[in-house]
């Protein structure tokens, strides 16, 4: 069978499995104004709050699955309703937000300095990677239920709800990315000459040529 079948054989298999074990919403987030505190709603009895302080300016709020994040001007403030806590990751002076994505399982989000990611189902404990490396340019975001990866024009950084920490692979700029390919747990990326394959479940790259 073909390459280019087979692995269109695995992602429908993969999504199809993805499908039935879809995670439903089971938090939403509220601002007492009051009081100043962000606050929590889990679909049991957990009402978790966390403080805002005079320098935290609301950004932005979202909510999908186990996650939820808040931006403000000061810090991110990522919610796991599978451990009932938030975790704050401060951001840097001046440093802004430009992307945030939130899926029902894990967050991502990217500053103009570096890129967070926020695993619901793995204690709730944000990761970070500086994206202000030289040479690297910025291109797209690849986003499925279980995975995500930033891509510039020199590498691709991974990120997966069951995996801690990003995994990054060196891409050539004599052979860009030409092609992408994202479902729940799988990102392929096309060159020319390879495919990158990042599974949601896998700590590594594979590599077909």
């Amino acid at each position: 069978m073909p390459i280019v079948a087979t692995l269109a054989l695995i992602l429908f298999t993969v999504e199809l499995a993805a499908s039935q074990e879809r995670t439903t919403d089971q938090v939403a987030v509220t601002v007492s104004i009051l009081r100043d505190q962000v606050v929590a709603v889990t679909a049991g009895e957990g009402l978790v709050s966390v403080g805002l302080t005079s320098d935290d300016r609301l950004l932005g709020i979202e909510a999908r699955g186990l996650n939820a994040l808040v931006v403000t001007s000061t810090r991110l403030l990522g919610f796991s309703a599978q451990v009932q806590r938030w975790s704050e990751q401060r951001l840097n002076l001046n440093e802004q937000v430009l992307d945030r994505k939130v899926t029902s399982r894990l967050i991502l989000v990217r500053s103009d300095r570096r890129v967070f990611g926020f695993q619901g189902t793995s204690g709730g404990f944000w990761k970070v990677e500086d994206l202000n490396r030289l040479g690297d340019d910025f291109q797209q975001i690849l986003v499925g239920a279980h995975v995500a990866v930033v891509l510039t024009n020199r590498r691709a950084l991974a990120f997966s709800a069951f995996t801690g920490g990003f995994f990054i692979k060196d891409l050539s700029t004599e052979d860009p990315v030409i092609e992408t390919t994202v479902n729940d747990n799988i990102v392929i990326l096309s060159t020319v000459n390879r495919r990158l394959i990042f599974r949601s479940q896998l700590a590594a790259w594979a590599e077909l040529r």
